[in-house]
């Protein structure tokens, strides 16, 4: 059943609001969302709705391509030609979140099913959603474990079928509204800068730097060490990122099993040096134990 949204609170700050998606329309593949998810200073660093891709919402599990259903929303890419829109949008629902706070700490769980067009269940998610602040950072880990209850299901993206370097899908965070964007990437063999150096880059975390009206602010995405994808991220034309769950081959989800997805977040009204960063990846890491 529909929900009204969720304004989820840090010791009496409001840091994120959380929506069921239910009104959004069939071609965007409805599904639950952040917007907005704000600094402690009150910027926002989320977009919804943007006019140059209209099924960008916010923060949200959107996968591409599940056995042909897509949770992503608008085209599909077709090898031959190119971005189609067909009938295939699936659409994430569930009963209202359970939300719990501790005063330092805020954690909303939901369950939902993953329902093709047809009706026909593939996925069903436990979703946990932990939020706090420290410092001068909002922190937030996003943890979504998918489970394939009826059958096999292959999980897969434009790259895998047949649209190289455009491997993205997963958890994904649409950074609005459009700023000039600074990006770099900690990878096992140092830090590396800017859109051609990270897409595709392995690493533990990647920082989007902005400038806006009110100054600088920082958007730290991370992964565990344990389980890192490579970052899908994109400056120029709008300004998102995430961990690809299936950058250039298709990830098997076997009948009985579950694959998580993570994604962590950290927002700072101020730019960050690599120590900085190392340190709040450190408290990320401590927050999604």
């Amino acid at each position: 059943m529909p929900h009204d949204p969720v304004t989820l609170t840090v010791a009496e700050r409001a840091v994120a609001t959380y929506h069921d998606g239910s009104d959004l329309q069939a071609d965007l593949s409805p599904r639950p969302y952040l917007h907005p998810v704000r600094t402690p200073g009150g910027v926002e660093m989320t977009e919804t709705y943007p006019a140059d891709h209209r099924h960008h919402y916010g923060v949200s599990a959107a996968v591409v391509d599940v056995d042909g259903v897509t949770y992503w929303g608008g085209k599909s890419y077709v090898d031959g030609q190119g971005y189609v829109m067909l009938a295939n949008q699936g659409r994430q629902r569930g009963p209202a979140p359970e939300v719990t706070s501790t005063g330092h700490r805020t954690v909303l769980t939901h369950r939902l099913s993953w329902t093709g067009p047809d009706g026909d269940e593939q996925i069903v998610e436990k979703r946990e959603i932990r939020l706090a602040h420290l410092g001068d950072a909002s922190l937030l880990t996003w943890r979504s474990d998918l489970h394939a209850p009826h059958r096999d299901l292959l999980i897969g993206s434009p790259a895998t079928r047949g649209r190289t370097g455009a491997g993205y899908g997963g958890l994904f965070w649409r950074v609005g509204p459009d700023a000039p964007s600074t990006v770099r990437v900690s990878t096992p063999h140092g830090v590396v800068t800017g859109e051609d150096d990270a897409l595709g880059a392995v690493g533990r975390w990647l920082t989007l730097t902005q400038v806006r009206d009110s100054g600088p602010v920082t958007l730290l995405l991370a992964q565990p060490e344990t389980d890192l994808l490579p970052w899908f991220v994109r400056v120029t034309g709008y300004v998102g990122a995430g961990p690809a769950v299936a950058w250039d081959t298709p990830t098997p989800l076997a009948h009985g099993t579950t694959r998580t997805l993570h994604l962590w977040a950290a927002l700072i009204d101020a730019e960050l040096d690599v120590a900085a960063a190392d340190s709040i990846y450190r408290d990320l890491e401590n927050l999604a134990r």
